[in-house]
């Protein structure tokens, strides 16, 4: 059984850009960061649009701190997803500065290891405003981060859970209609032979070979898979900050901090084989050549 699990992972096609370890850390850190901001602050870091739902919905018995420190998310992020756009006119086009997008986890995980230091010195202003404009400034340069084949929202779930549940529509609907036909199978069998007895030059070949078949709903079933792996790190990040905001206060933020710096550790190592790879493929090519 173990052999068998061995093998069903060894023919799981390799992602592209960062892979599934860094889908997960991403996902997680998304869904924890904003559990911390909610706790301590009542305003969200991340979801832009939580905060523009708890302005108007909670206008009226709303402390003016709480209103205060809600806009100030939403302008800071706003300033930290323009910064990016600017990093990317600036930086975007030099090859020796080609891995500037992993290195916006830098000042992120430098805050949330920072926050907690100065938790009860300032009105949480600063705190805030840090959160969002490093957000916005992440977001903004991993927006193309794929799992695999497949883009997914970084910091947010409702994008990711919608692709999850037509990911999973798409491969039971794959894994129905191939049982179908194998149930099938026994009776089309008898048939083609008799045609093929009748004429033999009759072309009794099905549309879909069984490989290309077999490989579509592998594909399909590993989209579903990654979709729930983002949706499991989602809500994994949510339920770990909510239980360790209990046990050590806003000292928790500090485990959102090791999760960005593991994923710029597993970024930056992806990047770098990534560019070790180009370059072999480059030298055999001019090899030969």
């Amino acid at each position: 059984m173990t052999a068998r699990f061995a093998l069903f992972l060894s023919r799981i096609p390799t992602p592209r850009r960062y892979g599934r370890i860094m889908a997960l850390l991403l996902a997680s850190l998304g869904g924890a960061v904003d559990v911390f901001s909610h706790i301590h602050y009542k305003a969200l870091v991340a979801t832009q649009t939580g905060n523009f739902i708890l302005l108007i919905a909670d206008m009226s018995h709303s402390s003016q701190h709480a209103i205060h420190l809600r806009w100030l998310s939403v302008i800071f992020f706003s300033l930290g997803y323009l910064g990016g756009h600017l990093l990317h006119d600036l930086l975007g086009q030099r090859a020796h500065l080609k891995h500037w997008r992993i290195f916006t986890l830098v000042p992120f995980l430098l805050v949330c290891f920072v926050t907690p230091l100065i938790h009860r010195v300032s009105e949480h202003g600063v705190q805030v405003g840090a959160l969002a404009f490093t957000i916005g400034l992440l977001i903004h340069a991993l927006a193309d981060t794929r799992i695999g084949e497949n883009p997914f929202s970084l910091f947010m779930t409702s994008g990711n859970w919608r692709k999850m549940l037509s990911a999973w529509y798409t491969a039971g609907a794959l894994y129905t209609r191939a049982i179908a036909n194998a149930c099938s199978t026994r009776r089309e069998r008898v048939v083609r032979r008799r045609v093929e007895a009748r004429h033999p030059s009759a072309d009794t070949s099905p549309a879909l070979s069984e490989d290309e078949g077999r490989r579509t709903r592998r594909r399909a079933l590993m989209t579903a898979l990654d979709y729930s792996l983002v949706v499991g790190g989602f809500v994994a990040g949510v339920i770990a900050m909510a239980l360790l905001d209990q046990l050590v206060g806003s000292i928790s933020l500090w485990f959102v901090g090791c999760l960005a710096a593991g994923a710029f550790w597993v970024g930056f190592r992806a990047e770098k084989n990534e560019d070790a790879e180009n370059e072999a493929a480059a030298d055999s090519q001019r090899l030969d050549i």
